[in-house]
Order: structure tokens, then sequence, then C-alpha cells
């Protein structure tokens, strides 16, 4: 199960991507929680998540290209420094008193600039730092590193906001940043081939969406964890609403239900890694989508707040029983010229989450949070039984 943890490259890129990570759920969570303090809207945090998605989601496609061409290990290092600045400056603001709604979705925009480059060179570098015979292994072990920070991210910001307040929470993430540039800056890589720029950035992005286009296995996966990334997720952006008007528990509950999906999400990545070397991935994927897609229905109606743990572990488990698989089969049929391009497509699985969260708002705004997330899990559950349907190659995927 932790095969690929032999290799010193891996072991450093891989604590390097927890301290990152770590340090966006640190901010996921101070950030929603501010938001709703200022404004008291759960349509504004939807509109603060698309501040972020839209600039990562836009430039998702250049940052996949930019990956190819340049040295992904420097860019990795730019990238997390830029963030542990954002960081410092939003946190200063906060402490100081004068922070206001404007300030945060400013914040989000230009963090969601960033992350439009370091989300594909995060995943692109992945080669260079593992042998072939250990990727599937890998992809599952990195994945991980999101479902541990969902596991006690959460509770570590929600127990900071309460004890020190939300400017604290977003000084532990600039330092966490810091720590990720050091651990990348130890990491000794082979650079990548370089790739022509004969075609210009243009010509490149639309090789990478050709590429997609052309593949039919590719492209439902990747189809399936987008949707599923815009409909299914936007549970999250709701969260606080249903942890203080439903629920009743406060931001500690808060924190707390966000970790019971992370720690159901590290034992779906871990039964990836288990089952790395078996076949039916393509079951695996469509299992996971549907189960994913009913929890999500059951969790949306729960007003007991053990229950809503209960089902939020399942649905992370769910979750990444299929993400993980989709992201393992992508990682070993790609090209590594085109792997920057593609996995950026495939990064707007996360990058639109907010697009469903507004979405998911606006919904809750005159039906209520419920009633949101419940028609989310009947899109999610639809799509999944329609890939299933439609697209036999996946169902036979090994």
């Amino acid at each position: 199960m932790f095969t690929a943890m032999r290799h010193r490259n891996f072991r450093l890129y891989w604590i390097a991507l927890a301290s990152s990570i770590l340090a966006r759920m640190l901010q996921h969570v101070a950030q929603s929680w501010l938001v709703l303090e200022l404004t008291n809207s759960p349509f504004m945090l939807g509109v603060t998540s698309l501040s972020n998605a839209l600039p990562a989601s836009v430039f998702l496609m250049l940052g996949g290209a930019i990956a190819d061409r340049a040295d992904r290990r420097l860019l990795f290092l730019v990238t997390e420094a830029i963030m542990a600045c954002l960081y410092f400056v939003v946190a200063t603001l906060i402490t100081t008193g004068i922070v206001q709604v404007w300030h945060i979705i400013v914040f989000a925009f230009l963090s969601g600039c960033v992350r439009a480059i370091d989300n594909p060179t995060r995943q692109a570098i992945l080669p260079q730092v593992i042998p072939r015979e250990d990727m599937v292994n890998a992809v599952a072990l990195a994945n991980t590193v999101w479902q541990l920070s969902h596991l006690v991210g959460p509770a570590i910001a929600g127990m900071l906001i309460y004890m020190y307040g939300v400017g604290s929470t977003f000084y532990v993430g600039c330092f966490g940043f810091l720590v990720a540039v050091t651990l990348v800056f130890l990491i000794h890589v082979n650079p990548a081939a370089p790739l022509s720029s004969k075609r210009g950035f243009v010509g490149e992005m639309l090789e990478g969406l050709n590429f997609i286009r052309s593949n039919e296995i590719i492209y439902s996966l990747i189809a399936l964890s987008v949707f599923n990334g815009i409909f299914g997720m936007s549970y999250v952006t709701l969260m606080p609403v249903f942890a203080r008007d439903i629920l009743e528990v406060g931001s500690q509950g808060y924190g707390f239900l966000q970790t019971s999906g992370g720690a159901g999400s590290v034992v779906g990545a871990l039964t990836v890694a288990y089952l790395a070397h078996s076949g039916k991935k393509g079951w695996q994927t469509i299992i996971g989508a549907l189960a994913f897609g009913m929890l999500l229905i059951g969790f949306a109606f729960s007003t007991w707040y053990p229950l809503s743990l209960g089902l939020l572990f399942l649905v992370g488990w769910a979750s990444d029983l299929y993400l993980t698989t989709i992201g393992s089969v992508l990682q070993l049929h790609l090209p590594d010229q085109l792997r920057g391009r593609v996995m950026a497509i495939y990064g707007l699985t996360w990058s639109l989450m907010p697009l469903g969260g507004v979405i998911a708002g606006a919904i809750a705004e005159f039906a209520g949070a419920p009633v949101a997330v419940a028609i989310c899990g009947v899109l999610v559950t639809a799509m999944a039984l329609a890939l299933a349907v439609t697209v036999p190659r996946v169902r036979r995927l090994e």
C-alpha cells in the first residue's frame, strides 16, 4: 500500500504537498466562516468561492501549457512562495481589524490565478519524482494528502478560529506554504523534455483539448469528474449553513463535519492504493460515483448531528474511490508532453467546485440548503448512470 514512499523525491513531494494543501484547507474554513460573519449570506459564500474559481478555471489550460514548457520544480517553488505572501497580507488585514468582504473576494481571485498554474504543475511533476511501476500507488498516496487535510485541517481551523480568531488561521497557512517551499527546494529531479513552442500557447492549449476529445475513455472520465465536481462537491460551500442553522453545532462542529468527510476520503484513497494492481477500474469508478450521489441525498435531509457525521464519512469514501481511480488511469495513459494540459482540464473538477457552490447557494437562498444539496445529489447519480449506459468502454476498463 505504501511502496511509493521508498523513493526520497516522492517522500519530499508528499510532505510538501501535505503542507501546502493543509494551508489551503485552513483558508477554506476560515474564509467561509469570515464571509458568513461579515455578510450573513449563503449567496455571498458562493460569490467568494466563485471569485477563486473563475481565474483558476479560465486560466487553467494556460497554466497547463506553462507547466508543459517550464521547469516544473521551479514553477512549483514560485507558486508556493506567492501563496505564502498572499496569506500573510490577508491575515494582517484581519488582525488589524480593517478587513472587508471585498478584500476577501480580491484575495480569493488572486489565489485562484496562482492556483491555475500551481495545480497542473503539481500533477505534471509527479512522473519526475516516481518510477512508472509505482505510479498508481503514488497517485493514490498523493490523493491521501487532500483527504488527510480534510481530516485534520477543518478541525484545526475550527479550533484556531474559536481560540485565536480567523487572522491566526491565515498566519498558520502562510507558514505551511513556506514549509512547502523549503521541501520542494530539496527535491532533485531530471528536467522533463522541453516542449517545442512553435505553435504558441493557443495552439498548445488546442492540442491538449483535441487529444482529450479524440480519446473516448479520457474524455468520459474527465467529464464525469468535472460534472460531479461542480454539482456533487457544492455541499462543501453550504457546510457552514448546515453547521450553524440546521445542525446548530457552531464553528467547532463545522470543523468536525469537514473532518468526518476527510476521514472517509482517506479510507477511499487507501482503498484505491490497496487495489492498485487489481482490475475493474471502470466499475470501481461507476460504483463510487453512484454511491456518492445517493449518499449526498441522505446527508441533505439529515437533522441529527451524529448521522450527518456518519453520512459525510461515507460521502468522502465514495468520492475518493472514483476520483482517485480516475486520476490514476489518466496518469498512466498520458504522454508526458501533454500531461500538464490534460491534467489541467481534469483539475477543473476542483476549480469549478465554487461554480456549483454559487448554483447551490442561489437555490438555498430560496428553497433552503437541504433542497439544494439533494438536487445536486440527484444530478450526480443521474450522470453516473448515464455514463455506465452510454459508454461501455468505461465499464470494461481494467
